[in-house]
């Protein structure tokens, strides 16, 4: 006889299910045999609706329960750098560890891969094969960098990552889920079996670990993000010319970073006529004022050195005034527009057009616009002549002018709110002065603005010398080939 499939797997399945019946039968008459069973239910009831409720209350927390490294973008970074240093971020957040397993070292290659290709065809968006547009010696630099502080943050962060072996750690992984599910099972045996025994192990076990087991996956993901965003960071250097791998002398290899500018910053003073950019600079340079033996960008630029103190130097140019139709920056605009790393735009208060003024805004902000490897440099707004506004004999400085309590003080404001209107510039980067020859006015909150865009300024600078630091380096490299070459 012949008993139907359906019928042989309940037979199978009531074979299994009757022994652990009956212990669970065994277990409440144990319990009623010594006058346990309403205390063993109550406890057992309390226990699983404390966890219930615990359980909710920890999936509606954001938990952290610990912080991990995470990869930061470099902050001297060009505008066209942090946009593709965003989409790795993004691919970062989104990676499923399931996807690529820590121990497929194929899959691990594939991803890295991708992240280089996607940073190549972002600075590379005309070439062909953009991973390929790039020097054999700067793949090898990334996968060099990547490994070194990977190999750092295993050291640092995961127990006995230096003791265990390769094979030693493939093997612990394959057991990983075998040893969860066994556990498992114990714990659900002994539940059954012995239930006074095990309600207070699985209370304790729950509160000791369920911080422990919270963030299931997290080591992976990390690992996974960090691989990502040490890729993208070493990639995005190198394509934007910002890292060099270093040079093998008989030394020893050279520092690994750009090559440091000492080129101090470029001031532009620039402004419409009769504006007071010449008295402002008197203003600023003082007793300091002297002339520099540095080369013009242009023929109409005047050039002051000014030497605050012994670790920083900067040149201020002074520019022509400009007017309807005169523009000096339009001549040359490749060196006169992308050639300082700060502007002081300087803006009398009692001229009503200021359509000259923002019309050079517009040019500077389009010509760096369409260089996205630049930085455009910080403007302040220096609006002069404040003493002349209305009530015009009325002159006692100092003004609030963010709670202005009289007249003047209004006034002032009105002309900064003005300017800052009409060139899209920030009211704080307004700053109202008066330059009279018996006595200038707040010169120190100019000071205060140049220390405040100083991070800003150091930024346009850094990018705007790196393509000659990278060019004298190239020659550098090539003449010590060519001098080995013939030595040998």
């Amino acid at each position: 006889m012949r008993f139907p499939t359906n019928w042989l797997w309940t037979i199978v399945f009531l074979l299994l299910i009757l022994p652990w019946l009956a212990l669970i039968g065994l277990g409440i008459f144990w319990l009623w045999q010594h006058h346990y069973l309403v205390t063993g239910f109550i406890t057992l009831a309390s226990f699983y609706g404390a966890a219930t409720l615990l359980n909710h209350w920890l999936k509606h927390q954001q938990i952290e329960p610990f912080q991990l490294p995470d990869v930061q973008a470099d902050q001297r970074w060009s505008p066209a750098a942090e946009t593709v240093w965003a989409e790795i971020d993004k691919m970062a957040d989104e990676i499923n560890p399931a996807d690529y397993p820590l121990t497929d070292s194929a899959r691990l290659l594939l991803l890295a891969q991708q992240v280089i290709r996607k940073v190549a065809r972002h600075f590379r968006p005309k070439a062909g094969k953009a991973e390929l547009d790039i020097p054999l010696r700067n793949i090898l630099f990334i996968t060099e960098q990547v490994s070194r502080d990977m190999r750092q943050l295993l050291d640092e962060r995961i127990p006995f990552s230096h003791l265990l072996t390769i094979d030693e750690g493939l093997k612990l992984w394959k057991w990983k889920q075998r040893l969860e599910k066994g556990h498992f099972i114990y714990r659900m045996g002994r539940m059954l079996l012995s239930p006074a025994t095990a309600i207070p192990a699985e209370l304790s076990g729950f509160f000791q670990g369920k911080v422990a087991q919270y963030p299931k996956g997290l080591l992976e993901q990390w690992l996974l993000r960090t691989l990502i965003k040490k890729t993208g960071y070493y990639a995005i250097a190198l394509y934007s010319g910002q890292l060099a791998p270093p040079v093998l002398t008989e030394s020893g290899p050279s520092p690994e970073s750009a090559p440091e500018t000492k080129q101090p910053l470029r001031i532009l003073v620039a402004g419409q006529l009769k504006a007071g950019k010449s008295s402002l600079i008197n203003a600023l340079l003082g007793e300091l004022r002297a002339a520099t033996n540095v080369l013009p960008l242009t023929d109409e630029l005047t050039i002051y050195k000014l030497a605050p103190d012994d670790s920083s130097e900067l040149l201020i140019f002074d520019s022509p005034g400009y007017g309807d139709k005169i523009h000096w920056f339009e001549k040359e605009p490749e060196r006169a527009l992308g050639g300082f790393d700060l502007v002081l735009l300087v803006c009398s208060a009692t001229q009503a057009g200021r359509e000259a003024d923002a019309q050079f805004l517009t040019d500077l902000r389009n010509w760096f616009d369409q260089r996205l490897h630049r930085s455009m440099p910080p403007a302040l707004a220096i609006v002069t002549h404040i003493d002349q506004l209305r009530p015009l004999r009325e002159w006692q400085p100092p003004y609030d002018v963010q709670a202005p309590q009289n007249e003047k003080a209004r006034n002032i404001r009105d002309a900064l709110e003005t300017v800052s209107e009409a060139l899209h510039i920030a009211m704080s980067d307004c700053i109202p002065v008066s330059l009279q020859t018996s006595g200038v006015y707040n010169i120190d909150a100019i000071w205060a603005a140049l220390a405040d865009k100083w991070p800003e300024s150091k930024r346009a600078q850094y990018l705007r010398c790196l393509p000659e630091g990278r060019s004298k380096e190239k020659l550098r490299l090539i003449w010590m080939q060519m001098a080995n070459l013939i030595r040998i």
